[in-house]
This record gives C-alpha cells, structure tokens and sequence, in this order.
C-alpha cells in the first residue's frame, strides 16, 4: 500500500505543471521596457561596465597616493662565502701553520644565519602624466556611462521593436482565425445547399479550397507569432520557457501616434551618438597632453626603514637587531630620445583632430538622419490611412459577397476573390501599421525621446 501511494504520488506531481511554465505573465508595453531595464543582457553588461569604470578611476587615483610595502628574510648560509687576505695582515698566532710570507689566507666575513625585515613608503610629488591621468580615468568613467545610456536606449528600442512586432503577428493570427471561422461556416451552408441540389459541385470545391487555405496560413502566421514573442523575451532577458501574454493592442498604441506635431524641433547635442563622439574628443585631447607631459621632470620621494640581524645559530631573536634608514628623493628628466616622444605627440595630435572631423560627421549624419525620419514618418502616416481606407472598403465588399452568395447571386470564384481582396487588405492594414510604429520609434530615437 505505502509503495503504491507513493507511486501515485510520484505520478501526480509529474502531471502538475510546474508555476514557471504554467503561469502567464501578463506585459503591457510599459511593463516590457521596465522589467527590460533590469534583466535584459545587455544592461547588465553595461552596469558592469560603469562599475569597472568606477575601479579604475580609483586605481589611478591611488597612483599619486602613498604606497608603503613591507618584506622579510631569513636566510642560511651552509657554505660561508670567503676571500683571500695575504697571510701578512693576520697576527703571528693567528696565521696557519707553516704559511710563508706571500701565502694567501682565505677569511669569511659572513656568518652562517641572518635575518631582516623592511618597511618601506613611495611617494610621487610629481609627474604630469599623474594628472592627465586622472582626468582621462573621469572621461573614461563618463564614456563608460554614456554607452550605458545608448545601451538602455538600444534596449527600449528592441523591446519596443519586438512588442510592436508581436502585435502585429498576433492580429495577423486573429485575421486567419475569423477567415477560417467564415468559411467553415460558408462551406456548411454550401453542403447543405449542394445536397438539396442548390449549388454545384465546383461551389462546394471553391468553399474548401478557401478554407484550407486558410487553416494553411494560419499554421503560418501561429508560427510567426510563437517566433515574434520569443525574439520579445529574448530583448528582455526573460526565460523563453516562460509563458507571456500581451495586454495593449494595435488600435491603443497607434492613436497617439496620429496626431501630428508641427512645432517637432532637433537639437543634436541631446542625442547620445553626439555625446559619445564630443567625449571621444576630450579623451583624444587628454592622450595628446599625456605625450606632451612626457618632456617634463618627475619626481619621487621614498622612506625605508630595516633591522637587521646576523648570527651562528638559527635562533636571530637572541641576537641584536641593528637598524638602518634611508630616505631619498628621486629626480627623472627626460633629456633625448631620438625623436621618438615627439613622434608620439604628433599621433596624438591626429588622433585628436580626427576625433573632431568624426563630431563633425556625426552632427551632420544626425541631421540628415532627423529629416529622413520625418519624411518616412509622413509617408507612412499617409500609407497608414490608405491601408485602414481599403480595408474598410474590402471589409464591406466581402460581407456583401458572402450575402449574395448565400443568396445564389454570385458563384464561389468571384467569392474567393473578394476574400483573397479583403485578406490582402487586412495584411496590407497590419503591415502599414507596423511600418507607422517603427517610424514613430525611429523618430522618437533620433528627438532623444525613447
């Protein structure tokens, strides 16, 4: 009995979903951007990025700050080193034993153990590289931050993407399901018809044809959207496993769009890309004032501070420590070097002006890209309002279609093409629509506003 509950047991558990696979998360567009601003790979990325700026700025900082090291020895020596005197310089009791005038006496000064331990302080006064330095490490940290901001901006710009994406491919998926659900209707009235003797074989074939055809595309258009909500997922740094539903729709988002802003005005120092390229120039400026710094003296200041101990047994701490300090002050002056550093400065002085030629280009690519924006924003608005307009009107010429059909006023190939008319019309609808939003976003982008 215990061995078949917990077989049972076993089986239940299995057959539960677990909560990550079973509960849908509910995600507005809003909702998307927001849990995108803290999971998405790139994001993070980008934090750890401005966090190892943080360290390094600290670590240059720290240059022109004391450093203080300690070390320690113990050595023995089991082989004494010697040199050789002249037996002369030793007194007559102490020479060896048959020596002769001229004889060499070798003589050790060491002794067989010794010891020591040091504490020593580096201190740059200065060097101009230290303060170029520091401010290069705060533009380093600034550009770091910047390029987190392009990233959340990229970000927003993918999800947005991905989310508008999504929508699209689901209406798509709604208009196949309602094509599907008229035909089989269609064809159900048309078997009833075609059996009594009403309409022709050719009728009922039509009406099938339109209605697997439609159950084709919308295996088609299914798979599309399972796709469009795994790229959304994947743009969030969300588990693809993980099931969403979204909650905006089509007609909510495009509303706002609509509505046409003459007073719209640029201004490209808001734009990120100009910030990163007016940044690039600093830091090309801060590395040709670095080379330059080179010609300059640098100065150091140092303490040591060690004791010292000898002996012929092991044990030092019985013996006397002897200390000793020196203190000292360094002084480099770079004097020639072949022309070498002067060949540096001039790299950096291109460099330099290179990075002002990018601003340059930058400002103006910006710019052109501002205009470009408004105009495909204009042209899409107007394709947007064409596109509702036919489908209204193909919306309208179908329904009359299917009524006179069912009354025997037109036959199932002029049905089929007004259907195959209003399915282009709904595509076309959804298609221009979403050019509309990524117009939108695109311009939105370049005004600094996403």
């Amino acid at each position: 009995m215990k061995q078949m509950l917990f077989i049972l047991s076993l089986c239940l558990y299995c057959m539960t979903p677990s909560k990550a696979q079973s509960d849908s998360i509910e995600l507005s567009l809003d909702m998307a951007i927001e849990y995108a601003m803290t999971n998405a790979y790139q994001k993070i990325n980008a934090d750890y990025d401005v966090e190892s700026a943080k360290k390094k700025l600290w670590e240059t900082i720290a240059i022109g700050l004391p450093q203080v090291s300690g070390s320690a020895g113990y050595n023995h020596n089991p082989d004494l080193p010697v040199s050789l005197f002249p037996v002369e310089i030793l007194p007559p009791d102490m020479r060896p034993p048959g020596s002769q005038p001229g004889d060499k006496v070798p003589i050790s000064f060491a002794q067989a153990y010794d010891a020591n331990y040091r504490v020593s302080v580096n201190q740059l006064i200065f060097d101009g590289s230290y303060i170029v330095g520091l401010q290069a490490s705060k533009i380093f940290q600034t550009l770091n931050e910047q390029q987190r901001e392009k990233t959340e901006i990229d970000v927003r710009n993918n999800v947005v993407q991905a989310y508008y994406l999504a929508l699209t491919a689901f209406e798509n998926v709604e208009t196949f399901k309602r094509s599907l659900q008229v035909n089989e209707r269609t064809l159900k009235e048309t078997e009833a018809y075609f059996n009594n003797g009403f309409r022709e074989e050719t009728d009922k074939a039509q009406i099938e044809l339109m209605m697997s055809n439609s159950k084709i595309r919308l295996l088609e258009v299914e798979r599309s959207y399972k796709v469009a909500l795994a790229v959304l997922k994947f743009s969030m740094g969300m588990d693809l496993s993980q099931p969403i539903k979204l909650t905006d729709d089509l007609d909510k988002i495009v509303t706002p769009v609509l509505v046409i802003n003459e007073g719209e005005t640029f201004n490209v120092e808001n734009h990120i890309d100009f910030k990163l390229a007016e940044s690039d120039v600093t830091s090309k400026k801060l590395l040709m004032r670095n080379e330059q710094a080179q010609y300059l003296p640098k100065i150091n200041a140092s303490y040591s501070y060690t004791k010292s101990s000898f002996g012929d047994d092991w044990n030092l701490f019985a013996e006397d420590w002897f200390p000793s300090q020196v203190i000292g002050l360094n002084l480099t002056i770079p004097i020639f070097t072949s022309g070498s550093r002067m060949s540096k400065v001039k790299q950096e002085k291109i460099n330099y002006l290179k990075a002002q030629n990018n601003q340059r280009m930058v400002t103006e690519n910006l710019t052109k890209d501002f205009l470009n924006a408004n105009t495909t924003m204009s042209t899409n608005r107007e394709q947007y309002a064409n596109s509702l307009k036919n489908k209204e009107l193909a919306t309208r010429i179908y329904e009359v279609s299917l009524i006179k059909f069912q009354k025997g006023l037109i036959n199932s190939t002029e049905l089929s093409q007004n259907e195959s008319q209003y399915i282009d019309a709904e595509l076309g609808y959804i298609e221009s629509t979403l050019k509309l939003l990524q117009a939108h976003i695109e311009l939105q982008k370049i005004l600094s506003k996403l």
